[in-house]
């Protein structure tokens, strides 16, 4: 294995006072803090659901973070539903102002629901694809001075009800390809009409056009209502595989995993394994998310119910899945008056090398006799610490997320560049709130990896392996589009807890590897392939 040396030096060091705990005790101090009013975050989200009088219903929601202006401060985009989208830019200085590109991307005419930031065309700029109650939309970025709607040309603008999108480069090619979920036309159209929900499969072609190749896929497992998709190389073979969570309640195919086969079939060769892996939950299924937990080398997925207790399916690493919510301890939402899922991250908020899970909820209400069903009813969230054994503890009363709101996204970044994750969540017909991370007394690493030839831009499916001098492993995957409608940040972000340095293998898509050793912790690294020295 050849050692690389990184190109950029350190270009943030941080440490910022935290939180202890003790046997998942928390002390007196909350782990994160609503800043939404200081930071400038005022966006409302505006929705509909009522089935039997109005007979309208959008359940989407969109919150993504990314760069678009590339001044090394992240931003933040959120949709509005019936009410107009809006973009942030990072001011770095702990606070967001409504960009002047803003207007463009609002979409008033148009109900939006997730929304994920992607350099699509690898020019070094992250573009936009907002998913809509209509056509979608994807918004070149035009070097930083502003977008351009070039969704006719791409042909990337599908007409259902887009509740979520995720890219990734299934083939391999440096291009990265899409992922778009429909929901049902209930309650609109009577009788339901399943082809109108269809999934869409989108192949990149190098030339700023896209191919729809949902064909290659089996069509009735495309017809499911669906809410989020993934791309994760579940079974550690080098490619992108594809999970779909869908929902039951309009058409019970259950959720669906397709392995990647590779070339053939007549595009490309995709098997559907959801059977013989254990991941066809038949479920009221809203929200996903794949990450090591664990740290036993391999990607495990949480999903989120409507209706039941959540599921996280624990990788077996022989191409199967268990079901561990229960005895892990995030198996929320039991009986009468629970939880409703339905976005969900993994990240690491204390820095301690593990996987902690962050899961947004509403309530769900059920009257007798009239058999009434709401579950847009506030309630507050949960934070799950992982007590490293592969369970959780339940930590949601020290978070400080005590305002009990009805929430249906959330996604991660470390937008203030302190060394520890933060929250933005979507709230249903209310808003977005911005929650910063108290507890970053422990080091950190944060990795920028950048694609270059047959790598994608954005490197999106490579895979970083981190060990710290006393042998714990921890395994990340570049990933675009999480939990429900929105993406995470691109750069990787590891937590060391006491380690003052890291040793790294990177895989990159194309099966290139790179290592570096003895790196110190609490810095922020670009690595860029076929540029840093030993890695392409």
């Amino acid at each position: 294995m050849r050692v690389c040396l990184t190109i950029l030096t350190v270009l943030l060091t941080a440490q910022v006072a935290g939180l202890s705990f003790a046997q998942g005790q928390p002390d007196h101090r909350p782990i994160f803090r609503d800043v939404s009013a200081t930071a400038g975050i005022t966006a409302t989200h505006r929705g509909v659901w009522d089935p039997e009088k109005s007979r309208q219903g959008y359940l989407a929601i969109g919150q993504a973070w990314g760069d678009f202006d590339r001044d090394g401060w992240i931003d933040l985009f959120v949709t509005g539903n019936l009410d107009p989208n809006a973009l942030y830019r990072n001011d770095g200085d702990g606070a967001f102002s409504v960009s002047e590109h803003s207007q463009l991307l609002s979409l008033p005419d148009v109900p939006s629901g997730g929304a994920v930031w992607a350099d699509y065309n690898n020019d070094g700029w992250l573009d936009l694809y907002i998913v809509n109650y209509g056509a979608n939309r994807l918004f070149r970025n035009e070097g930083g001075s502003g977008f351009q709607d070039v969704t006719l040309g791409a042909g990337v603008g599908d007409t259902g009800k887009g509740t979520s999108a995720a890219w990734g480069d299934y083939d391999s090619d440096g291009w990265l390809d899409l992922y778009v979920t429909n929901w049902s036309c209930f309650p609109e159209c009577d009788p339901v009409d399943f082809t109108a929900q269809q999934d869409r499969l989108y192949h990149n072609n190098g030339d700023g056009s896209f191919t729809d190749v949902t064909v290659s896929l089996d069509y009735a497992l495309t017809l499911g209502a669906g809410f989020a998709p993934a791309f994760l190389d579940y079974d550690g073979d080098g490619d992108s595989d594809i999970y779909v969570v869908n929902d039951k309640l309009q058409n019970e195919i259950g959720n669906v995993l397709w392995r990647n086969d590779g070339a053939g079939c007549g595009h490309w060769c995709w098997t559907n394994v959801s059977s013989e892996s254990g991941a066809d939950l038949l479920i009221n299924g809203m929200g996903v998310d794949a990450s090591d937990y664990d740290n036993d080398g391999d990607l495990d997925l949480y999903i989120t119910d409507m209706v039941y207790q959540m599921h996280l399916l624990m990788n077996d690493g022989a191409g199967g899945f268990r079901n561990r919510a229960r005895s892990s301890g995030s198996a929320i939402n039991m009986g009468p008056d629970a939880g409703v899922g339905w976005g969900a991250v993994f990240f690491d908020y204390d820095n301690d090398g593990w996987q902690d899970l962050y899961v947004a909820a509403t309530n769900y209400h059920q009257t007798f006799p009239e058999l009434e069903v709401s579950f847009m009813n506030p309630r507050a969230d949960a934070l799950f610490r992982n007590d490293r054994h592969r369970g959780f503890h339940n930590v949601s009363a020290a978070s400080g997320i005590d305002a009990e709101l009805p929430t249906l996204g959330v996604a991660y970044a470390d937008y203030d560049q302190d060394g520890d994750l933060d929250l933005v969540t979507g709230n249903w017909n209310s808003g977005y709130r911005l929650l910063q991370n108290q507890n970053g007394d422990k080091r950190w690493l944060s990795l920028d990896l950048r694609g270059g030839g047959d790598v994608n831009r954005d490197a999106a499916g490579t895979v970083v392996q981190l060990t710290t001098p006393d042998g714990m492993t921890q395994l990340q995957t570049v990933s675009i589009g999480a939990g429900l409608g929105g993406n995470n940040q691109l750069p990787l972000h590891f937590g060391l807890g006491d380690a003052t340095a890291a040793d790294l293998r990177i895989v990159w898509t194309n099966g290139a590897e790179c290592s570096l050793d003895a790196i110190p912790a609490n810095q922020r690294l670009r690595l860029v392939y076929g540029v840093t020295a030993g890695c392409g």
